[in-house]
């Protein structure tokens, strides 16, 4: 997605707001490619774009080694357990996030 190319380079945006906009799996992979690399953005409202598991784990992959973000939002986008133990997983090397939101992702017991 166009947005996901431009907060590549972007290095003046703080904080983004892309709720509801139903990016789907590839939308999260995209946005994932891009936090990567941007070192601005420290709050991301990511909620209920539908990213599901694939999503969540690109997301995931993404915090591994981003440094900037402190709070994230991913509230109401279908993870499921194999998205959020993915998130959990790279919890455990991110030192930046302060605050994750994971409400209705449909988890079980494992999550």
């Amino acid at each position: 997605i166009a947005m996901a190319e431009a907060l590549k380079v972007n290095t003046t945006i703080k904080d983004i707001t892309l709720w509801r906009n139903f990016f789907g799996p590839e939308g999260g992979k995209a946005i994932a490619e891009a936090l990567k690399v941007n070192r601005t953005i420290g709050s991301i409202d990511l909620h209920w774009n539908n990213l599901g598991p694939e999503g969540g784990k690109a997301i995931a992959e993404a915090l591994k080694v981003n440094r900037t973000i402190e709070s994230i939002d991913l509230n109401y986008n279908e993870l499921g357990p194999e998205g959020v133990i993915a998130i959990a997983e790279a919890l455990k090397v991110n030192k930046t996030i302060k605050v994750i939101k994971l409400g209705g992702n449909d988890l079980d017991e494992a999550a």
